[in-house]
């Protein structure tokens, strides 16, 4: 596969990275399957020297978008589009309580007095016991580790929203790249022996109020304190988020006003190899 370095964004690798690809369009084939990996972890954010914080950093929800310019002379096949969430074997483990109780009546002998007789059903009445016992029961069971929802954004690209079935942030893969690709490319020209083959890119975008920044803390007190007066943060997430931002406007990833919870944010964009 030629890896296509130049037009792939990666400025958080380990928070997401995507890879995108497709057969070579030729004349005798017009119709080729678009496979996306996608793969998403958490990465350490703030290693530099140069950094005053340093954070943990994941996302929570995503949406993986195909965008086919309009410019390009390629179509989408919709009955190939992949509209399914998948699913993966494994054990669900299930602990099943049961309870019962154990009762025990009063007896009474014929030679004790009234006397005593009241204060032994006194003694022995509502003489009841609870027990609990416990079993765990391991099943084979389907189980969605990502819930996938496929629709389209507002300009008609196909999407799909990425969401963690059991963790609190994304983790891993959401499908099989190999076994599930995206969507199926027509190659629109007449002659595909001439021009340039039509190309589609990748993207893998969130809001900002889906990504997560945990362990935050200030490195450097003294730094800090220089950084808060020159640059005007009003708190170390301030900081993190013109982090954040930087980062991705050095990589030319779109990101507008991070601190707006709704905002936008490009996390990778790859534009799709023909191998």
């Amino acid at each position: 596969m030629t890896r296509n370095f130049d037009n792939r964004k990666r400025a958080f690798a380990d928070v997401v990275t995507i890879e995108a690809w497709h057969d070579r369009f030729s004349e005798r084939k017009s119709r080729v399957d678009l496979h996306a990996d996608v793969v998403f972890g958490t990465a350490r954010v703030g290693g530099e020297q140069e950094s005053p914080v340093r954070f943990r950093l994941s996302v929570k929800r995503a949406e993986v978008v195909v965008i086919v310019p309009e410019t390009e002379p390629v179509s989408v096949d919709k009955k190939s589009v992949s509209r399914d969430s998948p699913e993966f074997e494994g054990h669900m483990t299930e602990t099943i309580e049961r309870k019962m109780k154990a009762s025990r009546k009063a007896k009474i002998s014929a030679s004790v007095s009234p006397k005593k007789l009241h204060g032994s059903l006194g003694a022995e009445a509502g003489g009841e016991t609870g027990l609990t016992s416990s079993k765990k029961l391991s099943v084979p069971a389907t189980v969605r580790l990502m819930l996938v929802t496929q629709s389209q954004t507002d300009d008609g690209q196909y999407r799909w929203l990425v969401e963690p079935s059991t963790k609190p942030s994304l983790d891993g893969r959401p499908w099989d790249s190999i076994k599930r690709p995206r969507l199926r490319l027509i190659d629109k020209r007449k002659d595909r022996n001439k021009g340039i083959p039509p190309s589609v890119r990748v993207e893998v975008r969130c809001r900002r109020e889906d990504l997560l920044i945990e362990d935050l803390m200030v490195k450097d007190e003294t730094v800090w304190q220089a950084l808060k007066a020159k640059a005007g943060f009003r708190n170390r997430m301030a900081a993190a988020e013109s982090y954040i931002r930087d980062r991705l406007s050095e990589e030319g990833l779109e990101v507008k006003d991070i601190s707006d919870i709704f905002c936008q944010v490009t996390l990778a964009s790859t534009t799709a190899d023909a191998i």
